[in-house]
């Protein structure tokens, strides 16, 4: 499908210049590709951390790897209760 578009002279040269040997059409494939990829992605900015959690550990199958927290943090993790305490007088 050939198609014509009107697009900023400016924000093109700036694109080009960016990278010299790119054609036109690679530059707007390229473009119209990050679009949809952005479009299809979440826009629920709502999540607590909690429910972010959970699909950020799917993403990156984070299980699989097999971490170990208490290894990895064990010797800076403060398990005192001292200095931790309030006193109300």
């Amino acid at each position: 499908m050939v198609t014509n578009l009107n697009v900023d002279t400016a924000l093109l040269q700036e694109a080009i210049e960016l990278e010299r040997e790119i054609a036109i059409e690679t530059l707007v494939e390229i473009a119209l590709r990050e679009y949809i990829q952005r479009r299809k992605q979440p826009q629920n900015l709502e999540l607590s951390f909690g429910e972010s959690l959970n699909p950020f550990r799917e993403k990156y199958q984070l299980h699989e790897l097999g971490l170990n927290p208490d290894e990895i943090w064990g010797d800076i993790r403060d398990r005192t209760f001292v200095g931790r305490e309030v006193i109300f007088e």
